[in-house]
């Protein structure tokens, strides 16, 4: 090999090398992951209502459009779902998560009167967060149909 050829080599050496580093250092970093919305963490039972509360914006805009509601959900998952704070699945609990579900069958079954029967949905979320954790009545609140 010629010095040219050597030369021109560990050019590119020090060229490449930096590089190299500034790719595997990249490659190495995770992604931010993004801020928790719950001060306390999501619990399952936190996630669950989060997306609960999806299902109720989608719902309310078919029900505003006057379109029977499709595609409820079934969130029967409510009664095994863990909670942020364990001493919240009561006897009380289980009889408002009912009451929901229950809400639910009524509001798929009964598209005469979903405007209705979808306030009477939101109710009941509002009576359950009336007696644990009240931080979402105000979020909830803005799903009704006036």
């Amino acid at each position: 090999m010629s010095v040219k050829s050597t030369n021109m080599f560990r050019s590119m050496k020090l060229r490449i090398i930096p590089v190299v580093t500034m790719v595997l250092a990249w490659a190495s970093c995770e992604a931010p992951q993004p801020k928790d919305v719950n001060p306390n963490g999501s619990s399952e039972l936190a996630i669950l209502m989060r997306e609960m509360f999806d299902d109720g914006e989608r719902i309310k805009a078919q029900v505003q459009r006057g379109e029977e509601p499709t595609g409820l959900r079934d969130f029967a998952a409510i009664h095994a779902a863990i909670p942020t704070d364990s001493t919240v699945k009561t006897l009380v609990f289980t009889a408002f998560a009912e009451s929901y579900l229950e809400s639910v069958r009524q509001l798929e079954a009964d598209d005469s009167t979903s405007v209705y029967r979808f306030n009477r949905m939101v109710d009941q979320c509002m009576n359950c967060h009336s007696e644990f954790c009240p931080g979402p009545k105000k979020r909830i609140r803005k799903l009704y149909i006036e």
